[in-house]
C-alpha cells in the first residue's frame, strides 16, 4: 500500500498464533494466582484467630507472590518480543510485572519491617493490580479475536 506521496506504508506487524497462546496462558495464570492470594489476604486482617494461623495465612500469602511475579514477568517478556502490534498491551503488560514487585516489596515491608502503615498503600495498590490484570487477560481475548 503507498500513500499519495509514494512512500510505502508499513504493514500492520502479525501476532503470530504461538505468542497470543503464549501471552493469554501466562496471563491467565498470573490472575489466577492473583485471585488466589486475594483470598489469603482477607484472613491476615481477620480478628478473632489465634497468631499461628495469621502466621501461616501470612506465609502463604506472601509466598503466592513468587508466581505472580513470575506469571507476570513472563507475560510481559511475550508482550514486548511477541505482540507488537499491540503497543498498549505491551505497556501495560511491563506496567503490571513492575506493580508485582512493588507490591512484594510493601508487602515485605509490612511484615518483615513492622511498617504496617503501608498497609493502606498496599491494599489499593492490590486492587490496581487485580483491575490491570483482568484488563490484560480481557485484551488478550481480544487480541486472538482480532489476529485469527
Amino acid at each position: 500500500m503507498t500513500t499519495s506521496a509514494s512512500r510505502p506504508v508499513p504493514a500492520r506487524p502479525a501476532v503470530t498464533p504461538s505468542a497470543r497462546r503464549a501471552y493469554a496462558i501466562l496471563t491467565g495464570l498470573t490472575v489466577l494466582f492473583i485471585f488466589l492470594q486475594s483470598i489469603t489476604a482477607g484472613n491476615l486482617i481477620e480478628d478473632g484467630i489465634p497468631d499461628s494461623a495469621k502466621q501461616t495465612w501470612t506465609d502463604i500469602h506472601g509466598a503466592l507472590a513468587y508466581p505472580i511475579m513470575l506469571f507476570a514477568l513472563l507475560s510481559a517478556v511475550v508482550a514486548v518480543r511477541s505482540l507488537a502490534a499491540a503497543s498498549r498491551v505491551r505497556a501495560f503488560a511491563v506496567i503490571l510485572f513492575v506493580a508485582t514487585v512493588v507490591q512484594w516489596l510493601s508487602g515485605h515491608a509490612i511484615s518483615g519491617l513492622g511498617m504496617d502503615w503501608i498497609t493502606p498503600y498496599h491494599v489499593v495498590l492490590a486492587f490496581v493490580i487485580y483491575g490491570l490484570a483482568v484488563w490484560l487477560s480481557v485484551q488478550s481475548a481480544r487480541l486472538r479475536r482480532d489476529f485469527a
